[in-house]
């Protein structure tokens, strides 16, 4: 049986939620969208700096900015791209990649601390909603949203 629309809205309601309490205090803590930078440089890279703009769904310009910042601090480095000599690839130093390393082992701290009196089941089971979730999303949620974007105009919403 599928779920009903109200089943549905609770659950958009509690990704929500979810999504809100992970946010808190990120943003004082680290910049996401400079961490999806370098994340991309290490495990996908090198990569055009539009090409990461488009994977993060972030405006170029503001790429620019972190690809300096990640630069300045050793964590990236830029070169020509030797099929085009027009655009730089992206990628990351050694000490990028140690660094990542240490932030995503304090994430899995965190996550830890948060279900430690979770079974090993319960984060099983979590694990997999979610990565079915995603998969999901990916095939319907974007093509979704784009499709109610077009018929609806949040204009109170946009920058």
């Amino acid at each position: 049986m599928q779920a009903n629309k109200d089943q549905i809205a609770e659950l958009a309601r509690t990704t929500t939620r979810f999504s809100d309490a992970m946010r808190t205090g990120m943003a004082k803590a680290f910049d996401p969208v400079r961490v999806g930078v370098l994340q991309l440089a290490v495990e996908h890279g090198p990569l055009r700096p539009g090409e990461v703009a488009e994977r993060l769904s972030a405006l170029p310009s503001s790429i620019t900015r972190h690809v300096k910042a990640l630069t300045d601090a050793g964590l990236v480095r830029t070169r020509v791209d030797a099929e085009d000599r027009r655009a730089v690839l992206l990628e990351a130093t050694d000490s990028g990649r140690a660094e990542l390393r240490r932030f995503l082992d304090v994430g899995t701290q965190v996550f830890g601390a948060v279900v430690a009196d979770w079974p090993a089941a319960d984060v099983v089971a979590l694990t997999a909603l979610l990565d079915r979730l995603i998969e999901s999303w990916a095939g319907h949620g974007t093509q979704q949203q784009r499709a109610g974007r077009r018929t609806t105009a949040f204009g109170w919403s946009q920058e």
